[in-house]
């Protein structure tokens, strides 16, 4: 192997480094260069701060191993899950999977870095295949699920909002309270609180989300529901990135969900996508609603760092949505 260092990130990689990424992913169909105002957004501006770990040949960025961390509720403590997103070799830099090459050597201290019972309780993402084989080879990557959506078509109806149902510019203190009533019987979760809601959706670099609401007569958040129309499983479609209701006010539920096919009727958008874990309430009342499960071509892989929540303890326990991922 040539010589490299290998090493954290410092300030002022950034610029090889997206030299290095626009490289590796330029030839992906529709792919648009990386900026460096979206990595700040990303990595430095992530609320729960940034999980970076380089390989550099002659002063040059030539592989990566990176996470998107989240304050996590897991079981009453804050903690943190990070999702592993935007890992990469540069093609001159590959070995392919007869040994362990660059990105196994750049990953390995990644590990040892962040994950620990103390900083990291969870490490997660969606890979694609070559990845898969890789970290479970060398990585001690696990399945959590082959994942399934739900989806439905837009159908006939109206394309205005319900009453009850109005547009949010900007997340407060209300998201906290309402995250609360929703997330007591969840084992983990990425905290729903407003500087995690503006950053991942109001402040986003390069997506534009909408976001719906429901208050009472006093005015408070009972539920919410982002959506982006966007092509992802398939072209054109509205994707239910986030939804917080609490099972216990089905009205509000029925309030967003009538939203959420008005603004997919109104867009054009002949599906709509959701997903949900299978032990969610919410997985259930979607499919009375005329929603049916679709199989995907992800499947969510983790490693953890404390041996109880392991890969079942994840499956059957971790509320997560799309809006802990980077797919839509």
């Amino acid at each position: 192997m040539a010589d490299y260092e290998i090493r954290e990130y410092r300030p002022g990689d950034e610029h090889s480094l997206l030299a290095c990424f626009n490289t590796v992913f330029g030839d992906q169909p529709g792919f648009r260069p990386r900026t460096l105002e979206q990595w700040n957004w990303a990595f430095r501006r992530n609320p729960a701060g940034f999980r970076i770990w380089l390989a550099l040949h002659e002063g040059a960025v030539v592989a990566q191993y990176a996470a998107l961390p989240y304050r996590v509720n897991l079981r009453g403590e804050t903690r943190h899950f990070a999702q592993i997103v935007d890992s990469m070799v540069h093609p001159a830099h590959r070995a392919g999977l007869k040994r362990p090459g660059l990105f196994v050597q750049t990953a390995l201290p990644f590990f040892a870095a962040y994950g620990d019972p103390h900083k990291d309780v969870v490490h997660y993402g969606w890979p694609i295949e070559e990845a898969w084989r890789i970290g479970k080879t060398f990585l001690d990557y696990e399945i959590v699920r082959t994942q399934t959506i739900l989806g439905r078509a837009a159908g006939p109806g109206p394309t205005e909002l319900p009453a009850g149902v109005e547009r949010i510019e900007r997340f407060d203190e209300q998201a906290r309270w309402l995250y609360d009533r929703c997330s007591g019987p969840w084992g983990a979760s990425t905290i729903r609180d407003a500087a995690f809601l503006n950053w991942r959706f109001v402040e986003h670099a390069w997506n534009r989300y909408e976001i719906y609401g429901v208050r009472d007569a006093g005015g408070i958040l009972r539920g919410y529901a982002v959506w982006r129309q966007a092509d992802w499983v398939r072209p054109n479609m509205g994707v239910v990135v986030d939804w917080l209701v609490p099972p216990e006010e089905p009205e509000v539920g029925e309030k967003l969900h009538a939203a959420l096919l008005a603004r997919a009727r109104a867009g054009g958008a002949e599906a709509l996508a959701a997903l949900f874990p299978e032990w969610s309430p919410w997985f259930a009342r979607f499919q009375e609603q005329g929603w049916r499960v679709h199989p995907t071509n992800y499947f969510m892989v983790a490693r953890n760092f404390i041996p109880r929540y392991d890969m079942l303890w994840l499956r059957d326990h971790w509320w997560y949505q799309l809006a802990d991922t980077d797919l839509v």
